[in-house]
């Protein structure tokens, strides 16, 4: 059921821009404040000038349909959902309507959801946006030529499964449509959190009459967004003008401040930072997806007039020592916790940059920012872990000279392998010898996602796609994501579990099903199947002359929609 493409690049790298104070609001033709959307620590931001974005992907695309990006990001400049995100600086990220009148209705417990658009809503291209734009839009992404994505509807929806799109004019007809205005949803089986699965790229609405060259249609896709593709030279630069049809009064979620905004692509990494470092000409008004590496910290730390335009996010993604309970070593449950205990974790810490930039140690499988998530220590051995603790525990299972394996992936960074000497280092202090195997990353996903993988322990960092305890504990520890490519690395299989986790998938009342989440943490950590590490931090830096960009706690990304320009 899970997205199966989640695990992330290590950290002390980044997505995300600095936190700067707002300006008037971006939603009225006057600089007056024309409406408030609910925010209390953010302000909207004032209109005009020219926002750019420095990429290092060689080429940028707006299709929606095999995208991976959150709700949050600048493929929404040009398309909508219908619902949305909505983050604050201080405060949870909630979901909001977006083309939708509301986040979604069920009357059978969760099984079928319907949606009622707005009236009244355009295209770029001055035709009115249907429900059926919004199926047709849905089906596009079941095609083969746009295999990868957030696939979460592709194994929901009745007869998906067996669905290849709508281009040999098939519909899929678990998606139907009553008049211009109304979509209902009817899935496989109960799912709580069908509002956020609705706001990920793939609902965008699509006319078909525009859908010709399905292969370019993200080059030049009619708009449903704040702004319209107007120049799109591919692996070079793309230029986003003012979408006349959209209506700042119908949209919840999007400042779009800026009147233009100029997209390069294909930019080195490095050349991006030193150009906000820098800071001039049009770089003042600049945002980037660049990567910080630890190394350049100290530079940007001892300017203030740098690091005040850089931005550390609160919360991350979720750093853990997975340990295969399927093997003989480590089938022990009080083995496993006294792994947890003799993990020095101020250690790892260090190894990503520190608290301040590395991010903050945990002793949870969620995140800060996850509805439900709760703080909790099973295994207290401090931050730098208890020897004594871990040596009773071994001594307690008649365990002694233990040898295990630890693998690794070796092309994604020099951090995983300080990282896997770290914990070597930890475990040999309880008498446990580590032997250190690190793979190439093919290699190293094959083996972990296997259910018979020769391995004993793994490192592994994963990324929620969605803020509820389901976005990560359902793919790393239900019995279904063992092996075929599954997430589940320490091969947990638990019965109560399982219909733990089946339970709250299946909750639409959203509050419950945090606490239903918050539960099953607990007792997944009562088995100790992982070492809970860190929770990374990312940064990033932007120009002197950028409004309103801040992480939330969730995701830990700049929010680009509601970016302004001080002019």
């Amino acid at each position: 059921m899970a997205n199966r493409s989640r695990r992330v690049v290590p950290a002390g790298l980044a997505l995300v821009l600095a936190l700067v104070t707002a300006g008037c609001n971006a939603n009225s033709q006057s600089t007056e404040p024309t409406k408030d959307k609910n925010t209390t620590a953010l302000k909207s931001a004032p209109r005009g000038g020219t926002l750019h974005y420095l990429s290092r992907r060689a080429t940028e695309s707006f299709e929606t349909a095999n995208a991976q990006m959150v709700p949050t990001s600048r493929l929404r400049w040009v398309h909508r959902g219908l619902t949305s995100w909505r983050t604050l600086p201080d405060k949870d990220t909630i979901l909001v309507p977006d083309l939708a009148t509301d986040t979604g209705t069920t009357d059978d417990g969760g099984k079928t959801w319907t949606f009622t658009l707005q009236e009244g809503l355009k295209f770029s291209n001055g035709s009115p946006i249907t429900a059926q734009d919004v199926k047709y839009g849905i089906e596009r992404s079941f095609a083969p030529m746009f295999q990868g994505g957030l696939g979460y509807h592709k194994t929901l929806l009745v007869g998906a499964t067996d669905y290849d799109g709508p281009y040999d004019g098939k519909e899929l007809d678990s998606i139907e449509v009553v008049g211009d205005h109304k979509i209902v949803f009817h899935l496989t089986r109960p799912f709580g959190n069908w509002p956020w699965i609705v706001s990920m790229p793939a609902f965008a609405p699509v006319p078909a009459a525009a859908d010709t060259e399905p292969e370019t249609y993200g080059e030049h896709p009619v708009a449903s967004g704040p702004y319209q593709v107007t120049s799109f030279r591919k692996g070079s630069q793309a230029v986003l003008d003012r979408n006349p049809n959209w209506k700042a009064d119908t949209d919840q979620t999007r400042f779009a401040g800026p009147d233009k905004i100029v997209l390069d692509m294909g930019l080195n990494n490095d050349t991006i930072v030193q150009r906000l470092i820098d800071d001039k000409g049009e770089d003042k008004t600049a945002i980037s997806n660049a990567l910080i590496s630890p190394s350049q910290f100290q530079r940007i730390e001892s300017d203030p007039s740098i690091s005040d335009r850089m931005a550390n996010s609160p919360s991350g993604y979720f750093r853990y020592l997975a340990m295969n309970v399927k093997r003989p070593g480590l089938s022990d449950v009080r083995v496993r916790q006294a792994i947890n205990y003799a993990v020095n974790k101020a250690e790892l810490q260090s190894v990503y940059g520190g608290p301040k930039f590395g991010g903050q140690i945990t002793s949870t499988i969620m995140t800060p920012g996850i509805p439900g998530y709760t703080e909790y220590n099973l295994y207290d051995g401090g931050d730098t872990g208890n020897v004594d603790k871990a040596k009773e525990l071994l001594a307690d299972a008649g365990v002694s000279g233990l040898k295990l394996t630890l693998t690794y992936p070796t092309d994604v960074s020099a951090i995983e392998e300080k990282e896997a000497q770290s914990i070597k280092n930890s475990l040999a202090r309880v008498g446990v010898k580590v032997e250190l195997k690190g793979l190439d990353g093919n290699t190293w996903s094959e083996l972990v996602s296997s259910a018979d993988g020769d391995y004993d322990m793994t490192t592994n960092g994963w990324g929620a796609d969605f803020p509820s305890g389901m976005s990560t504990i359902q793919p790393l520890f239900a019995s279904s994501e063992i092996d075929n490519g599954g997430g589940n690395a320490s091969k947990f299989s638990n019965p109560e579990v399982d219909a733990a986790i089946d339970a709250a998938i299946a909750e639409p009342d959203l509050d419950k099903a945090a606490e239903m989440w918050a539960a099953i943490d607990k007792q997944i950590m009562e088995d100790a199947p992982i070492v809970p590490i860190l929770v990374q931090r990312t940064q990033a830096l932007a120009g002197s002359k950028i409004l309103n960009y801040f992480i939330p706690a969730y995701p830990p990304f700049a929010n680009e929609l509601v970016v302004g320009v001080d002019r």
